[in-house]
Parts: C-alpha cells; structure tokens; sequence
C-alpha cells in the first residue's frame, strides 16, 4: 500500500466527512473502515458490542475514555477523536489484525492530527469573529446645566417643604458641586482616581466637622494651621469657586492615606486647641499674608 493508493482512497471517502461549525469532524462507519483497512460491517459489530461483551477495540476505545453508550451512537457517524482511535487500533494494537494500511494512515495523521486533517481536505476554516462593539462613550451635559440643574432641585426641595434655602447655603453648596464635578471630569480626563481637598473640603465632608466662618474655629485659621504645621502634606494650589469667585487654595492629595492620617491629626489638634490663633501668631503664620485663601 503506497501514499499514492492512501490519497486516492481519501478522495473517494471525502463525501463520508462532515465538519460542523467548530470545526469537529465526523466520518461515517465506512469511510473509517475504508481508512484502516477492515470491513465497515466488522467494525459496525465491534462498536456495536460495547453494551453488551465489547470487542477488544470496544475495550480499547472505553479504556481511552469513550462510554460504551458514545460507542453506540457511532453508527451515525464517528467523531474525528473515535476515528484517530479506532485507526490507531488496527494500526498497532490489533495484534493479527494490525493492518500495513492503518500504520501509513496513522503516521499521517499523527503530523498534523485528524481534526485538523478533516478540516483541510473539507476546506474548513474557522469563521470570522465579530469584534465586541465597544460602548459608546457617554457624554455629560456641561457643567454649568448640571450645576444648575441640582440648584433647581434643592429650591424645589425647599418649595415642597414648606422651606426657604439659606443664600450662603446655596451658595456653598454651588462651590463644593462645582469643585466636585470638575474634579470629576479630570479623573475622567486623566484616567486616575486621585482625590483633591482643600482642608476644609476634607474636615467637613471626610470627618463630618463643621467648619465655621468666625469664631476662634474659623476656617482661614483652619488652613493657615495645616500649612504651618503640617507643611509637609503639601503646597499645591488649584483655582477652585469660593463663594461664588474663582481663587487659588491649596488643596491636598487626600487619596494618600499618609496625607489623609496627617490631615486628620492636625484638624483634630486645630480643633482641640482651645487658641489656635493665639499658637499661630507665635508661630509667626501671621508674619508675611498669605493670598492664598482655604475652602
């Protein structure tokens, strides 16, 4: 039996062969029996035996894993994996029966394996993906509207309730919305969850303090305590809304937990001094003024 004699016999069981659409093959009984050289009646007997007194290659085939109920099935046809099986058996375990011809099949398959030699003599070849259609990236109304918008809201709140919004009330929640979506949309920029805070910012919405406008407490002195004590945190400076009017303050990295602990010792010492302006002063914080203002 030459190469020559294997591919002619190939060319005649090729209408025996079927590949579904992942690419596993099917041979009928004949055209695995027209492979390795024995009678599709012979073989259709020895898989039909599985249930019942298997065969030697129904044996070696539910050795290899094959359940004696597959074996049954097969008379419909033999998945591509039984067919390398069932070839490799008259090839070199069929003792008397081992046949020259399953030998050279088995070495030609055993390159490239049966799958995909089923799936180049068919032409098969594996079907284009579609690629995911990315979501498409949502865009927010600019910030102005959605300012605008959560100032409606509250006066409605307030309608409903029978309430009046107090104007600095409104007023600071118009900064503090403000500072927070734009610090949004430059996370969104920038890809990064970094989290800036002035120090008021941080007592007040981080620690649940309230920071008041005068007093011995007061927020300037807040700030001015934090960057004279605690100068360590940090020295950057952002153009935030501060009652209503774009300044400069410094604003401190509270992603960092090292800078959020620091913050939060020194606003729990400001906070337990019974003077902080009097230890400010003799600290000298008061000696060259500052433009910089604290939110």
């Amino acid at each position: 039996m030459s190469q020559i004699e294997i591919i002619q016999i190939i060319e005649q069981i090729k209408q025996e062969i079927t590949i579904d659409s992942n690419g596993h093959g099917k041979a009928t009984i004949r055209a695995t029996a027209r492979l390795a050289d024995v009678q599709d009646s012979s073989l259709r007997r020895a898989l039909l035996s599985a249930a019942l007194e298997p065969s030697a290659l129904a044996q070696s085939l539910i050795q290899q894993g094959f359940s004696p109920a597959a074996l049954e099935t097969w008379n419909q046809g033999i998945p591509d994996m039984g067919v390398a099986a069932v070839i490799e058996y008259y090839a070199f375990d069929a003792g008397r029966y081992c046949k020259q011809q399953a030998r050279l099949v088995c070495k030609a398959f055993n390159r490239i394996g049966v799958r995909a030699w089923m799936q180049d003599i068919m032409g098969w070849t594996k079907p284009a993906t579609q690629p995911q259609e990315q979501p498409p990236t949502p865009t927010l109304p600019p910030v102005e509207q959605r300012l605008h918008t959560l100032v409606l809201a509250m006066k409605t709140l307030a309608e409903l309730t029978g309430g009046r919004l107090n104007p600095y009330t409104e007023q600071q929640f118009k900064d503090f919305a403000a500072n927070l979506i734009a610090d949004y949309n430059r996370q969104l920029l920038t890809g990064t969850k970094e989290k800036w805070l002035g120090v008021v910012n941080f007592a007040e919405s981080e620690l649940g303090k309230k920071v008041p406008l005068s007093g011995t407490h007061y927020r300037g002195h807040l700030g001015t305590w934090v960057r004279t004590f605690y100068p360590h945190l940090g020295d950057r400076q952002e153009t935030r809304l501060v009652n209503g009017v774009q300044q400069p303050i410094y604003v401190y990295a509270c992603h960092d937990p090292v800078v959020a602990a620091g913050l939060t010792k020194a606003i729990e010492e400001f906070f337990a001094h019974p003077s902080p302006g009097a230890a400010l002063r003799q600290a000298g914080a008061f000696a060259s003024k500052k433009a910089v203002v604290t939110v």
